[in-house]
């Protein structure tokens, strides 16, 4: 991956549209996303790798609430030194997921999230982040075929689930998320009614012996979000355009309560059509996003 800035040829597309047509196709640039692992920027990419919800969305379990533990996995306990920050959680607690050693199935559930936070919009997207201490631990997890399993559903035979490889996945803390599909575009076993209340975590080690130690494998925070929820507006007063110049500022900002908890490493401007079109992205150094800091982007184009 390579830091970088480009418009791409969907937003020569909105360029050359607007410049040269009387009643053009496709609105302006005013909104933007800001991504994880975003990787090198290419003018075909029409959507950021990983955008993230800038805004909280629904927070469906906060991590304060113990998993019940079957197969190779025991209740969960309580972790308050390794929490993930985000949506707007005042709590300090995650939840160390505990083996036993008993088999390489290891599970662990909530059954009724409206005990826990509130029950799954299936419409949505949705994400939790998974904590790997180090690559003693990772090497635990199946190095061939699925190695976690997050399913959501109406009861434990009823769900839909997205899965994830040992390659996937990486020591310190993982965003599984659903990305760009909703709940509803994964993969659905029996028939999902509603509510959607039930919440899993699955785990496929080597060997049924696999086991590791509490605050080796760490869960937070199950969050669900709209697409609106992944936007921002300008700055008021932007984009600004020097005709001297030739150039076009436009500037973003997010404040200290958005888009906590990621190392952010991408930005896209995007416009508001019906198809919503990327005019341009940035791939950059990552920057850990916290409730302490606001980060300002300041985006120059220049016609030469």
């Amino acid at each position: 991956m390579s830091n970088g800035s480009l418009i791409t040829n969907s937003g020569k597309k909105i360029i050359i549209n607007r410049a040269y047509k009387s009643n053009p196709d496709y609105t302006v640039p005013s909104q933007f996303k800001v991504g994880i692992n975003n990787g090198t920027p290419g003018a075909s990419d029409t959507d950021l790798a990983y955008a993230i919800p800038i805004e909280d969305g629904v927070v469906n379990d906060d991590g304060s609430n113990q998993l019940t533990g079957s197969n190779g996995g025991d209740n969960s306990t309580d972790n308050t030194s390794i929490f993930k920050e985000g949506a707007g959680v005042g709590d300090d607690t995650a939840q160390n997921l505990i083996t036993n050693a008993t088999s390489a199935t290891k599970t662990w559930v909530i059954s009724d999230l409206s005990s826990a936070g509130t029950v799954i919009d299936d419409s949505k997207r949705g994400a939790i982040w998974l904590y790997i201490a180090d690559a003693t631990t990772l090497a635990y997890f199946k190095s061939s075929g699925t190695a976690v399993e997050v399913k959501l559903g109406s009861d434990s035979s009823n769900y839909y689930s997205k899965t994830w490889t040992a390659s996937d996945l990486s020591t310190g803390w993982n965003w599984l998320t659903s990305n760009t599909d909703t709940i509803a575009d994964w993969s659905e076993t029996g028939t999902v009614g509603s509510p959607v209340d039930y919440f899993e975590i699955e785990i496929t080690t080597n060997n049924a012996a696999d086991s590791w130690n509490s605050g080796d494998v760490v869960y937070d925070l199950l969050r669900t979000w709209d697409y609106a929820d992944l936007v921002d507006g300008y700055d008021t007063g932007y984009p600004t355009i020097d005709e001297t110049n030739f150039e076009v500022e436009t500037r973003l900002t997010l404040t200290t309560v958005q888009a906590n908890g990621f190392d952010l490493n991408g930005f896209g401007l995007f416009n508001t059509d019906g198809t919503v079109l990327m005019h341009s992205e940035d791939t950059f150094t990552a920057e850990s996003k916290s409730s302490t800091d606001q980060i300002i982007f300041i985006v120059k184009d220049r016609f030469i």
